[in-house]
């Protein structure tokens, strides 16, 4: 490694492949070493930070990267997620779309520059920009140290528990993220919604530390966070609890106060980040290189190899000609449209589609099924305003939980391809083209509302006299008619007005559940528009997601299964002419194949030799991050 750089070394590794596969014609192998080149020291590494909300996220944010970016408030809240990435000047932008009634337009979202004043009104709660827009974030670019790495920060709405919208948000943020901090303060051990979140949290995210806030605030701390990793290992999450107080924060870089700054506990997240989540991207990316460079210079050299062995031993070329012969002919069935691996392929995307779809749909049904009880057992007229919320979250959860399913089952699919090439798909692919699946209920604008009117009074009272008039009036003429033949029985008349409101209540009895009945029904109906108009959204997008997740492993797999039949080609041909050579020309070609295979030989050596665990940066005493 040299200068500052800690990818110098396998960036000039990469670079003397790309030169030897354009030296060699293989401009297939070339191509790839300048793809993984482009990606070496830029993971982009996404951390979601999440809790609750006012647990000082907006404040964490701003201590890690020195700077007054994100709002702090007693009285608003993040309401937009708010992202920071590496930029070369201080430039703050909202993502913004116009209010519209039905679906947005994919060309209608807007990335709008905004002063850095602004930042706090487009970000917040608070925030009156204009009506006539939506904004769906708040993206800054900042020139800090921490994050040139490619490290990215976004700080989100606060969770506001498991059911709710923001927490849905989280958690599809969270399964398409690299790790996440989950902050919670110093106030108080952690509640049930702040643990249902975790135990979602650490099976949709590689990578969770979790943050106790405010520790300068609140002298009982440490009986918290006792408390806290008890919950933890009852839970069995293996996670560290780091203590922080951006205010020790702060004030140590006003100081510049290395003591002051370590016991704020930020130097540990720092290191933390630097070391295990940025690092360990760069690490992956670094290994991936690697095994790709010795790849490469074992197909360059596998043409001069067996050219030397013809020439080397004449009586043998032809065993060698007929074993290349065959390694040939396993690869051109690679290429083949009814290649193994391309059928294996076809039928998983034809699995997973029917697996995917079927396990919505099971999702969908405990959703109705759920509801219909809940809607049955009360009346939506009072239920309403909880049922509604409920609805709306519970869908989004199992949205997320479908799509982390998905994620799961093509990678277990990619691996399968790979194994009719004999190599680790995962690492060979890399990060399947999978997006947030919470954009997808963006489309869904079916809002599950009912038109819920509890009966006036006026027409209550209609009810009754409408019931009353026919008692009364019913038993007055049988009392007159029974009275001419009986008549003791006439006093069945002076009973009518009794008689006439008692059926006049049981008349109102009758409306009431009517009306009970006709609200659980346009309740149902509701529930059933809204959930089916999500799952036409959810199954077109799926099914979107894995033509793109096919055509990936596809192209991948394709380009890998064309490099091999080259290099197998490349060396049959080689082989074939070394037989061809003559006595006196074989001692000068055996020196120059030599020759070739000692350069290849030294870059395949210089690639094992490269060291993939590679730290990040220490960070300063007191403005690390700046």
């Amino acid at each position: 490694m040299t200068g500052t750089d800690p990818h110098a070394d396998v960036r000039s590794t990469l670079k003397l492949a790309t030169q030897a596969s354009s030296a060699y014609e293989r401009p297939d192998l070339a191509e790839r070493a300048d793809r993984l080149l482009a990606q070496v020291g830029d993971p982009n590494v996404q951390v979601v930070v999440v809790g609750e909300f006012k647990q000082g996220k907006s404040s964490l944010i701003n201590a890690l990267v020195n700077a007054k970016i994100c709002p702090v408030d007693d009285d608003i809240a993040t309401a937009v997620p708010t992202v920071l990435r590496h930029g070369e000047e201080k430039r703050a932008y909202a993502v913004i779309h116009p209010v519209t009634d039905g679906p947005v337009p994919d060309d209608a979202e807007e990335r709008r520059p905004i002063p850095f004043d602004h930042v706090p009104a487009y970000a917040t709660e608070m925030g009156q920009i204009d009506p006539n827009i939506v904004v769906k974030g708040v993206e800054i670019d900042l020139p800090r140290k921490l994050l040139a790495q490619g490290l990215i920060l976004v700080d989100t709405p606060g969770v506001g528990g498991l059911g709710s919208a923001h927490a849905t948000a989280a958690l599809g943020a969270l399964s398409v993220a690299d790790a996440a901090l989950f902050v919670s303060d110093a106030s108080q051990e952690y509640t049930r919604a702040e643990m249902d979140f975790l135990s979602q949290a650490q099976d949709l995210c590689p990578s969770v530390i979790c943050l106790m806030t405010k520790t300068d605030f609140y002298p009982d701390w440490r009986r918290v966070l006792e408390i806290n990793r008890g919950h933890l290992d009852r839970l069995g999450f293996d996670a560290p609890i780091i203590t922080v107080s951006s205010m020790l924060r702060a004030e140590a870089v006003r100081r510049n106060d290395r003591e002051l700054n370590q016991e704020s506990g930020f130097p540990e997240l720092v290191r933390m980040l630097t070391n295990d989540i940025v690092a360990g991207a760069n690490n992956r990316e670094r290994a991936r290189s690697r095994e790709a460079v010795i790849d490469i210079c074992d197909q360059l050299s596998s043409q001069f190899e067996a050219e030397l062995s013809a020439l080397n031993d004449p009586e043998k070329a032809n065993e060698l000609v007929s074993q290349l012969e065959e390694a040939k002919s396993r690869a051109d069935r690679l290429r083949g449209q009814v290649a193994k691996w391309s059928t294996t392929l076809s039928d998983g995307v034809g699995d997973l589609t029917s697996d995917i779809d079927f396990d919505f749909r099971q999702r969908m049904r405990r959703i109705t099924q759920e509801g219909d009880a809940a809607i049955e057992n009360s009346d939506p007229l009072d239920t309403w305003a909880e049922f509604e919320p409920w609805l709306v979250n519970r869908v989004s959860h199992e949205v997320v939980a479908n799509y982390r399913y998905l994620t799961e089952r093509s990678a277990n699919l990619s691996l399968d391809v790979a194994g009719h090439f004999e190599v680790d798909g995962q690492a060979l692919v890399g990060t399947l083209d999978v997006h947030n699946p919470t954009d997808v209920l963006e489309g869904v604008h079916v809002e599950p509302t009912v038109d819920l009117s509890e009966t006036t009074m006026g027409k209550k009272g209609m009810t009754v006299l409408r019931g009353s008039y026919s008692g009364m009036f019913m038993f007055t003429i049988l009392g007159g008619m029974a009275a001419t033949v009986v008549p003791p029985l006439g006093l069945l008349a002076t009973a009518a007005p009794a008689i006439g409101l008692v059926m006049g209540r049981g008349a109102l009895k009758d409306e009431k559940s009517r009306q009970l009945t006709k609200r659980r029904g346009e309740a149902k109906n509701s529930m059933r528009r809204y959930c089916d108009e999500v799952s036409f959204q959810v199954n077109k997008d799926s099914r979107d997601t894995l033509r793109r997740v096919q055509r990936q492993l596809r192209d991948y797999y394709s380009t890998r299964a064309e490099e091999l039949h080259k290099s197998t080609t490349d060396a049959l041909k080689a082989a074939n002419e070394a037989a061809k050579i003559g006595q006196s020309e074989r001692g000068s070609r055996i020196r120059d194949i030599e020759a070739e295979l000692g350069r290849i030989r030294q870059l395949r050596e210089t690639a094992v030799g490269l060291q993939t665990e590679v730290k990040g940066p220490a960070p300063a005493a007191a403005g690390g991050a700046a």
